[in-house]
């Protein structure tokens, strides 16, 4: 009679202890060790457009902010080719509008075959081409070849990645063939009517279910376009209005003067325009790449630091493309998806399930001894 009692107390007292030692707050590993940080690599070895220490012009401010959140780290590679030792650590690559004449390696795009192989992502954004009527054409001469996106077509080609390319016209110039990208322009969208090509654009332009645009409402942009423009990754795209046109010459756009362009007069100069009105041009396409997730942009320059592309007489133009509408919030988020997975916290559902089967197997236990005691 004594030794039950005595067995009855100590099994009810084990039971209170487990519920007890359930009811404690379980520090998992991810309280007590700092979470993987997200690696985020800028390259700026290919005569990239945007220099990422500027922080009047160009990406700095932007970078400075992805850096400031705890969840990333930025990194510049400002030397070396890269390779696999540069990209080990790396969560994810930006290559944003690299320079025609600065090409590839077959070494680097191996490097990167295996590090998209590995499950890390790559944000590629391209550039609208600008003419003349362009205030960014005499304020800085280097911005005569922005949006040379035939560089990212090609650098695609070399890591074999199938999916959309930047819209690019092949023709000759003087003779010679010669590649052009194009620009999105939109009377009715435009900040400035005689700007059609700094647009504004509104969540009816996207898919509004896709994160990337979580709690983006409006967007300022000026970009080029992406073909096919059926492609099943696009995500963003533009209004019924907007049409795009290739840069026509070495200093000039195609037929400006007429976007309402009919579809038989398309067939006569097809390389005029890249899209025209009715086409709902594409600009943003988000996809997974084997095990990797893959981001191609028209626009770097709607995230620097730089001055709108306006008229000196209009009174917005010492805005800033970081600063106007979503824009920063989108490019927070596009790294938010791009590193979805990397760096997931383990949870207390294992710990607590164990707590909970210990009980249960005590309790169980003791239910068992008590009827065998009877």
């Amino acid at each position: 009679m004594h030794r039950t009692t005595f067995v009855s107390r100590t099994g009810t007292i084990l039971i209170v202890a487990m519920l007890l030692l359930s009811s404690f707050q379980y520090e998992v590993a991810a309280q007590r060790e700092e979470m993987d940080t997200v690696v985020v690599l800028y390259d700026t070895t290919h005569r990239q457009q945007f220099d990422a220490r500027d922080p009047d012009y160009d990406l700095k401010l932007m970078l400075d902010v992805v850096n400031a959140s705890t969840k990333y780290i930025v990194k510049l590679n400002e030397e070396d080719p890269l390779n696999d030792t540069i990209l080990s650590d790396v969560d994810i690559l930006i290559i944003a509008d690299p320079d025609n004449s600065s090409v590839f390696r077959q070494e680097e795009l191996e490097s990167i075959v295996e590090f998209l192989a590995n499950g890390s992502s790559l944000l590629a954004l391209g550039d609208p081409t600008i003419s003349q009527n362009s205030t960014y054409w005499v304020a800085d001469q280097t911005f005569q070849d922005l949006g040379e996106n035939y560089a990212l077509n090609n650098f695609f080609d070399g890591i074999n990645m199938t999916g959309v390319r930047f819209s690019v016209n092949h023709t000759t110039s003087a003779g010679l063939p010669t590649q052009r990208a194009d620009t999105m322009f939109d009377y009715e969208h435009a900040l400035n009517e005689t700007v059609p090509w700094v647009i504004e654009l509104d969540s009816s332009t996207w898919d509004t279910t896709h994160p990337i645009f979580k709690d983006i409402n409006s967007l300022i942009t000026m970009t080029a376009t992406l073909k096919p423009i059926d492609d099943a990754s696009i995500v963003a795209r533009s209004h019924e209005t907007t049409f795009a046109q290739y840069r026509r010459g070495p200093n000039t756009w195609a037929n400006l003067s007429y976007p309402n362009m009919s579809l038989d007069a398309f067939n006569e100069v097809p390389l005029s325009y890249s899209a025209i009105n009715g086409t709902f041009p594409p600009w943003l396409a988000a996809f997974q790449y084997d095990t990797s997730r893959v981001i191609v942009a028209g626009s770097t320059l709607m995230f620097t630091a730089r001055t709108l592309d306006l008229p000196l007489e209009d009174d917005r133009t010492d805005l800033r493309w970081f600063y106007q509408a979503d824009n920063s919030r989108l490019f927070m988020n596009m790294l938010n998806w791009l590193s979805e997975g990397s760096t997931e916290p383990p949870g207390a559902i294992v710990p607590m399930a164990i707590i909970s089967s210990a009980i249960l197997v005590v309790g169980v236990a003791f239910y068992i001894f008590k009827r065998i005691k009877r």
